[in-house]
């Protein structure tokens, strides 16, 4: 990794590029890159919670990350950005993108708790903590993991800690199985680390929050916003594509 990642706050989604469409006619991706091709986007998360460890897939491991709390309002209103942003050029790039297909499903990135996620969970003790949406990491043996400053295997990861990410915004995704068209935005992690643990712990900032509103609630400002192009809703409902 060679670019130096961005805060959510700071990344203008208007610099976004596309590169060509690559694969076959049932799986493609389009690489999305910073504003010149060859230059990748990444992001630097905060922290989030390591709620049930990293499970185990036919490749790959599988982390399930809550956004709940007051540290997570930026990022989650990033992703929220950037999938209105994919949404938003998938309508302008569709006969491109998904040459005659007349329908296709937009799968989000922020994953609600619902049976399509906890049906691959291992444990789903702790979903009431995820109110506020999940995010689904794919771990390859291309992501580098480190805790107290070196480098250890994702199976290390400590289940209830606190890791943060630097992300790759990597490429749009499409797939098509037996007439069915789904799409969605390939986060890639580039670098996990685990955070140190400390006899003294901090306050949880949402019960700060909570505690503020309650006293006086004109006293708590708007919610920070991105920079992004255009705003528009995302739903994983069908985006059906008109054909000239």
């Amino acid at each position: 990794m060679q670019s130096k990642p961005y805060l959510p706050h700071q990344y203008n989604l208007d610099n976004l590029i596309y590169d060509s469409v690559e694969g076959s006619d049932d799986k493609r991706i389009i690489k999305i890159y910073d504003n010149k091709k060859g230059k990748p986007i990444y992001i630097q998360t905060p922290e989030l919670t390591n709620l049930f460890g990293a499970t185990k897939r036919s490749n790959y491991y599988e982390l399930l990350l809550p956004l709940g709390g007051v540290s997570c309002l930026i990022f989650k209103q990033f992703m929220t950005s950037l999938q209105n942003k994919i949404l938003l050029d998938a309508n302008v790039n569709k006969t491109r993108w998904f040459k005659n297909i007349k329908s296709v499903k937009f799968i989000p990135l922020i994953k609600e708790v619902n049976k399509d996620v906890t049906s691959t969970m291992e444990q789903t003790e702790e979903l009431d903590k995820c109110d506020d949406g999940m995010i689904k990491i794919k771990v390859t043996n291309g992501t580098i993991i480190k805790k107290n400053h070196e480098e250890i295997n994702v199976n290390e990861l400590t289940k209830g800690k606190k890791i943060r990410m630097i992300i790759q915004i990597y490429a749009v995704w499409i797939t098509t199985v037996n007439d069915t068209t789904t799409f969605g935005i390939y986060i890639k992690p580039e670098i996990i680390e685990e955070k140190n643990s400390y006899n003294l712990e901090f306050i949880d900032e949402k019960v700060i929050f909570d505690s503020d509103s309650d006293s006086d609630s004109d006293s708590i400002s708007s919610t920070p916003t991105c920079n992004s192009a255009n705003s528009t809703k995302s739903s994983d409902e069908e985006i059906k594509y008109e054909s000239k």
